[in-house]
């Protein structure tokens, strides 16, 4: 008599037992889609190493190769493997991402830039009267050999001023935006989906308030350290002065030091709160306390990626806005309309600057919530589950 097959064992395999995961990690969220991320609010340590193959924690969950295995055979329905990723594979799935989806990565993407830079120069073109009013009476007041070595007038300096200004309002309520659309298609991306411009937005409009709220109080965080540590500064070189002025400088350096090691800490800490908001549907104190947890123990890896990241993009926008600085000395020389060419450069080196630098870094931002989540809460076997259904 022949013993009854298990449920869910494979047919072809008599006897055999259903896949299961592995028992040191975790079960996958009950509904198992990306939409429901925010369901699986675990914590620990990572159960993984930084990069380099990973080990194979037995039986293969449902969507794995068969022989179990996270490495180089595990699922990929999109963009990057299930599992936890190695440095190369997310820099290849955030610009894997923009090849994937070009509509939204790229034409949302830089559209709203676009909208918000121009606005933002319209805005500053306003300022330009009263800054060269303000940056006039400056230089009347400094040495003249100390103006005369600012190599540029104050219409200009002003002309140059009003657009940055402009801009950088503009940007603080755009590119929260712009990041959780991106943040939206990347994470869909991953599993293999193509979202359309309306399935985005759609995810996103109601993240919107929270993301801005975000990046508002993150630059009033910036501004508030920013004024404790000039506050440090005159107090140290006050409270010095008399006693030797090279201690009062190294003093004072030693305290801008710790002012930008602790942006760049709790920048790393909380990297992860954006893509949490747009993907968990949380409150935000919720969300910073969640992200805050998972980047436990991940500080040197988390800021090892982003500071190349960085590095990646920076090195590609110089190249691609350096003929625009070409444009501008040639508009100044031989047009005779260094204001002109001052606000058509500053227009087209922000938009396209701004639109290298947050496309890929979103991406990567985005693809780094996914591995510390796989790394930390078995999130692959759901995606894994996810990429087998009917979209």
């Amino acid at each position: 008599m022949s013993t009854p097959e298990p449920p869910g064992a494979d047919p072809n395999e008599p006897g055999s037992v259903a896949p299961q995961p592995p028992a040191d990690r975790p079960a996958p969220p009950s509904s198992g889609a990306p939409s429901g991320w925010g369901e699986v609010p675990r914590y620990g340590q990572p159960r993984y190493g930084q990069y380099g193959p990973q080990p194979t924690p037995g039986p293969s969950p449902a969507g794995m190769p068969p022989g179990g295995g996270w490495g180089a055979r595990a699922a990929r329905p999109g963009i990057v493997p299930l599992r936890p990723l190695t440095l190369g594979e997310i820099y290849d799935g955030a610009f894997g991402a923009i090849r994937h989806n070009p509509a939204v990565m790229l034409g949302v993407a830089t559209l709203v830039i676009l909208v918000a830079t121009v606005v933002g120069v319209g805005v500053g073109q306003l300022l330009v009267p009263a800054l060269t009013t303000q940056i006039t009476g400056y230089f009347a007041a400094v040495p003249p050999e100390v103006a005369s070595g600012l190599g540029i007038s104050p219409a200009l300096y002003a002309q140059l001023l009003g657009p940055a200004i402009g801009t950088f309002l503009t940007s603080l309520l755009a590119s929260p935006v712009v990041n959780g659309i991106l943040t939206v298609s990347v994470s869909r991306s991953v599993v293999g989906d193509k979202v359309t411009v309306a399935q985005v937005w759609q995810r996103v409009r109601s993240r919107v308030g929270l993301l801005v709220g975000w990046a508002v109080l993150q630059t009033l965080g910036v501004l508030v350290l920013a004024g404790v540590a000039v506050a440090l500064v005159g107090l140290v070189v006050a409270a010095t002065a008399g006693v030797s002025e090279g201690l009062s400088a190294l003093l004072a350096l030693v305290v801008l030091l710790g002012y930008v090691v602790t942006l760049v800490w709790l920048g790393v800490r909380l990297g992860l709160v954006a893509p949490a908001v747009v993907l968990e549907g949380r409150g935000l104190v919720v969300t910073v306390r969640r992200a805050w947890l998972l980047t436990r123990g991940q500080f040197w890896r988390l800021f090892g990626v982003y500071l190349l990241a960085v590095v990646i993009v920076t090195v590609i926008a110089n190249i691609v806005t350096t003929p625009l600085a070409y444009l501008a000395t040639w508009m100044e020389t031989e047009l005779g309309a260094p204001g002109a060419g001052a606000v058509v450069v500053t227009t087209l080196a922000t938009v396209v600057a701004t639109a290298i630098q947050t496309i890929f870094v979103a991406g990567v931002v985005a693809l780094l919530y996914v591995d510390v989540r796989m790394r930390r809460e078995g999130l692959d076997v759901a995606l894994a589950a996810a990429a087998e259904r009917p979209a």
